[in-house]
């Protein structure tokens, strides 16, 4: 009789926990405000960000003049823009780092800040780069 409670009893748990570790990976997965579903949504949004950002760079670099002995605009700004990228991961760092205060609060505020960070710089790029009278 007990085998046979602890079997019906697991038959009804099991599912449940199956079912909340299938979704532990998505936004709408947790609560409203929890850092889970902050931090979660924001690499959603931060992939496409970084999408936008990625072929923003790419038509731009595309765009400019070849690189001359004297003149090297291409160049100049890939490097800008690998310089770019590691002060966006090390400045979010940071912030997660003080504005969190435990580990999963100071991941999302990372992750806010890359996004932040990253739409920025995609206006920018586009502001200097593709005027609107070129």
């Amino acid at each position: 009789m007990r085998t046979a409670l602890i079997i019906a009893l697991l038959a009804t748990i099991a599912p449940a926990a199956l079912a909340a570790t299938e979704c532990s990976d998505k936004p709408e997965c947790w609560p409203d405000g929890s850092a889970m579903r902050t931090g979660l949504q924001a690499e959603v949004d931060l992939k496409k960000a970084d999408r936008e950002l990625n072929a923003t760079y790419q038509r731009i670099v595309k765009s400019l003049p070849d690189d001359q002995d004297d003149n090297f605009p291409r160049r100049a700004l890939i490097a800008a823009q690998r310089e770019w990228v590691k002060f966006r991961d090390a400045n979010c760092a940071a912030i997660g780092e003080v504005s969190g205060g435990v580990r999963m609060w100071k991941s999302a505020y990372d992750g806010l800040c890359q996004l932040d960070m990253t739409k920025a710089r995609t206006a920018e790029l586009k502001k200097q780069y593709e005027p609107a009278d070129r």
